[in-house]
Protein backbone atom coordinates (compact mmCIF):
# COMPACT_ATOMS: atom_id res chain seq x y z
CA UNK A 1 0.00 0.00 0.00
CA UNK A 2 1.72 3.30 -1.22
CA UNK A 3 -0.05 5.35 1.26
CA UNK A 4 1.11 3.37 4.17
CA UNK A 5 5.09 3.50 2.66
CA UNK A 6 4.26 7.44 2.71
CA UNK A 7 3.17 7.31 6.23
CA UNK A 8 6.06 5.66 7.36
CA UNK A 9 8.58 8.11 5.91
CA UNK A 10 6.52 11.09 7.24
CA UNK A 11 7.20 8.76 10.70
CA UNK A 12 10.92 9.16 9.97
CA UNK A 13 10.73 12.85 9.46
CA UNK A 14 9.12 13.29 12.18
CA UNK A 15 11.43 11.44 14.58
CA UNK A 16 14.32 13.50 13.13
CA UNK A 17 12.81 16.48 13.45
CA UNK A 18 11.33 16.41 16.81
CA UNK A 19 14.62 15.04 18.44
CA UNK A 20 15.47 16.95 21.70
CA UNK A 21 12.03 18.70 21.65
CA UNK A 22 10.23 15.91 22.92
CA UNK A 23 10.29 13.13 25.73
CA UNK A 24 12.75 10.09 24.51
CA UNK A 25 10.08 7.47 25.70
CA UNK A 26 7.91 9.35 23.14
CA UNK A 27 10.85 9.56 20.51
CA UNK A 28 11.94 5.79 21.61
CA UNK A 29 7.95 4.95 20.85
CA UNK A 30 8.19 6.32 17.94
CA UNK A 31 11.56 5.01 16.62
CA UNK A 32 10.14 1.51 17.72
CA UNK A 33 6.99 1.67 15.86
CA UNK A 34 8.78 2.58 12.58
CA UNK A 35 11.52 -0.12 12.79
CA UNK A 36 9.23 -2.66 13.89
CA UNK A 37 6.75 -1.75 10.67
CA UNK A 38 10.01 -1.82 8.26
CA UNK A 39 11.14 -5.09 9.69
CA UNK A 40 7.62 -6.51 8.68
CA UNK A 41 7.40 -5.63 5.02
CA UNK A 42 8.02 -8.74 4.43
CA UNK A 43 4.52 -10.51 6.01
CA UNK A 44 2.72 -6.84 7.24
CA UNK A 45 -0.98 -7.50 6.36
CA UNK A 46 -0.83 -11.15 5.64
CA UNK A 47 0.25 -11.94 9.14
CA UNK A 48 -1.70 -11.13 12.44
CA UNK A 49 0.19 -11.26 15.58
CA UNK A 50 -2.57 -11.87 18.32
CA UNK A 51 -1.80 -11.82 21.63
CA UNK A 52 -3.81 -13.49 24.35
CA UNK A 53 -3.62 -11.30 27.99
CA UNK A 54 -5.18 -12.36 31.13
CA UNK A 55 -5.50 -12.12 35.22
CA UNK A 56 -4.27 -14.87 36.90
CA UNK A 57 -6.35 -18.20 36.99
CA UNK A 58 -8.37 -16.42 34.06
CA UNK A 59 -7.90 -19.62 31.79
CA UNK A 60 -5.63 -18.03 29.31
CA UNK A 61 -3.17 -20.86 28.25
CA UNK A 62 -5.82 -23.34 28.28
CA UNK A 63 -8.38 -21.01 25.93
CA UNK A 64 -4.82 -20.71 23.77
CA UNK A 65 -4.96 -24.68 23.93
CA UNK A 66 -8.38 -25.08 23.01
CA UNK A 67 -8.45 -22.47 20.41
CA UNK A 68 -5.28 -24.36 18.39
CA UNK A 69 -6.73 -27.65 19.58
CA UNK A 70 -3.77 -29.11 21.03
CA UNK A 71 -2.00 -28.62 24.32
CA UNK A 72 0.78 -26.84 23.00
CA UNK A 73 1.44 -24.02 26.13
CA UNK A 74 1.20 -25.44 29.78
CA UNK A 75 -1.59 -24.98 31.97
CA UNK A 76 -2.41 -24.62 35.78
CA UNK A 77 -4.65 -25.72 38.72
CA UNK A 78 -4.49 -22.89 41.19
CA UNK A 79 -1.01 -20.68 40.61
CA UNK A 80 -0.24 -18.73 37.22
CA UNK A 81 2.16 -21.09 35.26
CA UNK A 82 3.06 -19.08 32.44
CA UNK A 83 6.30 -17.13 33.28
CA UNK A 84 7.59 -16.02 29.38
CA UNK A 85 5.33 -14.80 26.19
CA UNK A 86 4.98 -17.89 24.19
CA UNK A 87 4.34 -17.21 20.35
CA UNK A 88 2.07 -20.49 18.79
CA UNK A 89 2.98 -20.57 15.26
CA UNK A 90 1.70 -22.35 12.27
CA UNK A 91 4.12 -24.02 10.51
CA UNK A 92 3.86 -22.56 7.47
CA UNK A 93 4.68 -18.99 8.82
CA UNK A 94 7.51 -19.96 11.14
CA UNK A 95 10.29 -19.27 8.77
CA UNK A 96 8.55 -15.96 7.55
CA UNK A 97 7.79 -14.80 11.08
CA UNK A 98 10.12 -16.31 13.44
CA UNK A 99 12.99 -13.77 13.49
CA UNK A 100 10.54 -10.84 14.14
CA UNK A 101 9.34 -12.78 17.10
CA UNK A 102 12.28 -13.41 18.54
CA UNK A 103 13.12 -9.51 17.68
CA UNK A 104 9.98 -8.65 20.26
CA UNK A 105 11.62 -10.35 22.76
CA UNK A 106 9.64 -13.61 22.76
CA UNK A 107 12.26 -16.50 23.11
CA UNK A 108 9.63 -19.58 23.21
CA UNK A 109 7.90 -20.59 19.76
CA UNK A 110 6.12 -23.14 19.55
CA UNK A 111 4.84 -24.72 15.89
CA UNK A 112 1.32 -26.08 15.37
CA UNK A 113 0.17 -27.39 12.03
CA UNK A 114 -2.53 -25.31 11.58
CA UNK A 115 -3.95 -23.52 8.29
CA UNK A 116 -4.11 -20.23 9.91
CA UNK A 117 -2.57 -16.81 8.90
CA UNK A 118 -2.99 -15.68 12.82
CA UNK A 119 0.09 -16.23 15.21
CA UNK A 120 -0.87 -16.14 18.76
CA UNK A 121 0.78 -15.17 21.96
CA UNK A 122 0.09 -16.34 25.31
CA UNK A 123 1.17 -13.97 27.50
CA UNK A 124 2.22 -13.90 31.50
CA UNK A 125 -0.68 -12.50 33.58
CA UNK A 126 -1.26 -8.87 33.44
CA UNK A 127 -2.18 -8.82 37.46
CA UNK A 128 1.09 -10.91 38.65
CA UNK A 129 3.04 -9.61 41.41
CA UNK A 130 6.25 -11.11 39.27
CA UNK A 131 7.42 -7.80 38.06
CA UNK A 132 9.00 -9.40 35.37
CA UNK A 133 5.72 -10.66 34.40
CA UNK A 134 3.86 -7.26 34.22
CA UNK A 135 6.88 -5.99 32.26
CA UNK A 136 6.66 -8.89 29.63
CA UNK A 137 3.03 -7.68 29.02
CA UNK A 138 3.73 -3.95 28.37
CA UNK A 139 6.21 -4.47 26.57
CA UNK A 140 4.35 -6.84 24.28
CA UNK A 141 0.93 -5.49 24.01
CA UNK A 142 2.24 -2.59 22.21
CA UNK A 143 3.48 -4.50 19.52
CA UNK A 144 0.77 -6.75 18.62
CA UNK A 145 -1.81 -6.11 16.35
CA UNK A 146 -4.63 -7.14 18.43
CA UNK A 147 -5.65 -8.63 21.94
CA UNK A 148 -8.10 -11.01 23.05
CA UNK A 149 -8.53 -10.17 26.59
CA UNK A 150 -9.53 -12.89 28.88
CA UNK A 151 -11.54 -12.56 32.03
CA UNK A 152 -12.66 -14.91 34.87
CA UNK A 153 -15.97 -14.46 36.87
CA UNK A 154 -14.72 -13.30 39.73
CA UNK A 155 -11.79 -11.07 38.52
CA UNK A 156 -13.70 -9.48 35.60
CA UNK A 157 -14.57 -6.22 37.42
CA UNK A 158 -10.95 -5.40 39.14
CA UNK A 159 -10.66 -2.08 38.95
CA UNK A 160 -7.06 -2.09 38.43
CA UNK A 161 -7.18 -4.24 35.30
CA UNK A 162 -9.55 -1.75 33.79
CA UNK A 163 -7.81 1.50 35.20
CA UNK A 164 -4.43 0.75 34.57
CA UNK A 165 -4.70 -1.62 31.01
CA UNK A 166 -8.22 -0.82 29.45
CA UNK A 167 -9.49 2.53 30.31
CA UNK A 168 -5.39 3.47 28.34
CA UNK A 169 -6.42 1.88 25.55
CA UNK A 170 -9.81 3.20 24.37
CA UNK A 171 -8.22 4.38 20.73
CA UNK A 172 -7.42 0.34 20.20
CA UNK A 173 -11.43 -1.05 20.40
CA UNK A 174 -11.23 -2.10 17.06
CA UNK A 175 -8.68 -4.47 17.99
CA UNK A 176 -10.01 -6.04 20.67
CA UNK A 177 -11.89 -9.26 21.40
CA UNK A 178 -13.03 -9.99 25.22
CA UNK A 179 -13.57 -13.34 26.02
CA UNK A 180 -15.50 -14.20 29.70
CA UNK A 181 -13.85 -17.48 30.51
CA UNK A 182 -14.53 -20.39 33.00
CA UNK A 183 -18.68 -19.23 32.75
CA UNK A 184 -19.41 -23.04 33.54
CA UNK A 185 -18.39 -22.15 37.10
CA UNK A 186 -20.70 -19.20 37.18
CA UNK A 187 -24.45 -20.84 37.41
CA UNK A 188 -27.67 -20.46 35.09
CA UNK A 189 -27.57 -19.23 31.77
CA UNK A 190 -29.35 -16.50 33.10
CA UNK A 191 -26.54 -15.82 35.44
CA UNK A 192 -23.88 -16.13 32.57
CA UNK A 193 -26.03 -13.53 30.42
CA UNK A 194 -26.39 -11.17 33.35
CA UNK A 195 -22.60 -10.88 33.90
CA UNK A 196 -21.52 -10.73 30.55
CA UNK A 197 -23.46 -7.78 30.32
CA UNK A 198 -22.15 -6.40 33.57
CA UNK A 199 -18.72 -7.01 32.15
CA UNK A 200 -19.61 -5.10 28.42
CA UNK A 201 -20.98 -2.05 31.07
CA UNK A 202 -17.57 -1.78 32.35
CA UNK A 203 -15.54 -2.09 29.20
CA UNK A 204 -18.07 1.05 27.81
CA UNK A 205 -17.11 3.35 31.26
CA UNK A 206 -13.65 2.06 30.58
CA UNK A 207 -13.97 4.07 26.93
CA UNK A 208 -13.70 1.06 24.78
CA UNK A 209 -16.65 1.38 21.96
CA UNK A 210 -18.47 -1.28 19.97
CA UNK A 211 -17.32 -4.42 22.66
CA UNK A 212 -18.51 -7.92 22.41
CA UNK A 213 -17.94 -9.79 24.83
CA UNK A 214 -17.98 -13.98 24.55
CA UNK A 215 -18.63 -16.31 27.41
CA UNK A 216 -16.36 -19.16 27.09
CA UNK A 217 -15.55 -22.19 29.16
CA UNK A 218 -12.15 -23.89 28.09
CA UNK A 219 -11.71 -26.47 30.76
CA UNK A 220 -10.43 -29.97 29.86
CA UNK A 221 -13.88 -31.84 30.90
CA UNK A 222 -16.29 -28.72 29.66
CA UNK A 223 -15.41 -27.30 26.79
CA UNK A 224 -17.85 -24.51 25.41
CA UNK A 225 -18.08 -21.28 24.02
CA UNK A 226 -14.70 -21.12 22.24
CA UNK A 227 -15.76 -21.32 18.63
CA UNK A 228 -17.34 -18.00 19.75
CA UNK A 229 -14.58 -16.77 20.63
CA UNK A 230 -13.12 -18.02 17.46
CA UNK A 231 -16.16 -16.42 15.31
CA UNK A 232 -15.58 -13.36 17.32
CA UNK A 233 -11.80 -13.15 16.31
CA UNK A 234 -12.90 -13.94 12.76
CA UNK A 235 -15.91 -11.50 12.66
CA UNK A 236 -13.52 -8.38 14.35
CA UNK A 237 -9.65 -8.88 13.60
CA UNK A 238 -9.84 -9.51 9.54
CA UNK A 239 -5.75 -9.65 9.11
CA UNK A 240 -5.12 -7.24 6.62
CA UNK A 241 -7.37 -4.15 8.09
CA UNK A 242 -6.58 -5.44 11.53
CA UNK A 243 -2.62 -4.76 10.89
CA UNK A 244 -2.81 -1.45 9.36
CA UNK A 245 -5.44 -0.18 11.73
CA UNK A 246 -3.50 -0.83 14.67
CA UNK A 247 -0.48 0.65 12.83
CA UNK A 248 -2.30 3.89 11.70
CA UNK A 249 -4.09 4.44 15.31
CA UNK A 250 -0.20 4.18 17.12
CA UNK A 251 0.74 7.07 14.65
CA UNK A 252 -2.07 8.70 15.20
CA UNK A 253 -1.73 8.54 19.35
CA UNK A 254 2.08 9.48 18.50
CA UNK A 255 1.58 12.08 16.55
CA UNK A 256 -1.17 14.02 18.85
CA UNK A 257 1.38 13.11 21.32
CA UNK A 258 4.73 15.03 19.76
CA UNK A 259 2.38 17.89 18.89
CA UNK A 260 1.61 18.59 22.79
CA UNK A 261 5.23 17.90 23.35
CA UNK A 262 6.26 20.51 20.93
CA UNK A 263 3.70 22.99 21.95
CA UNK A 264 5.52 22.91 25.14
CA UNK A 265 7.72 25.44 26.74
CA UNK A 266 8.11 26.67 22.92
CA UNK A 267 10.34 29.28 24.47
CA UNK A 268 13.09 26.63 25.54
CA UNK A 269 15.16 24.26 24.81
CA UNK A 270 16.44 25.22 21.38
CA UNK A 271 15.76 27.18 17.83
CA UNK A 272 12.00 27.79 17.82
CA UNK A 273 11.41 27.29 13.83
CA UNK A 274 13.22 23.92 14.27
CA UNK A 275 10.54 22.95 16.93
CA UNK A 276 7.48 24.38 14.94
CA UNK A 277 9.05 22.30 11.93
CA UNK A 278 9.05 19.36 14.16
CA UNK A 279 5.18 20.19 15.68
CA UNK A 280 4.08 20.59 11.71
CA UNK A 281 5.72 17.12 10.95
CA UNK A 282 3.41 15.29 13.78
CA UNK A 283 0.17 17.29 12.00
CA UNK A 284 1.24 15.98 9.21
CA UNK A 285 1.93 12.21 10.27
CA UNK A 286 -1.09 12.62 12.28
CA UNK A 287 -3.72 14.01 8.80
CA UNK A 288 -1.92 10.80 6.77
CA UNK A 289 -2.74 8.33 9.38
CA UNK A 290 -6.09 9.31 9.35
CA UNK A 291 -6.56 9.29 6.20
CA UNK A 292 -5.40 5.62 5.89
CA UNK A 293 -7.25 4.43 8.89
CA UNK A 294 -10.19 5.56 7.58
CA UNK A 295 -9.15 4.50 3.94
CA UNK A 296 -8.52 1.14 5.61
CA UNK A 297 -11.73 0.70 8.00
CA UNK A 298 -14.04 1.54 5.45
CA UNK A 299 -12.80 -0.70 2.64
CA UNK A 300 -14.78 -3.34 1.44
Amino acid sequence: MHEFHELLDTASLAMARSEGFVPEDLHASLRANVASLRRRSGFFGDVMLVALAGGTGSGKSSLVNAIVGGDVVRTGVVRPTTDYATAIVPSHLREAVAPHIARLGIDVQMTVERDSAIVLIDLPDFDSIEEAHRHIVVEVLPVVDAVVWVFDPEKYADPDIHRTFLATLAPYSDQFVFALNKADTIGSTDVVDAMVRDLRRLLSADGLTDVEVVASSARAHDVWGVDDVVRSMDRRLDVKRTAYLKATTDFRVLADRGYRACLEDRESNGDSDARALAAATFVSLGVQAYAVHHSMKHQD
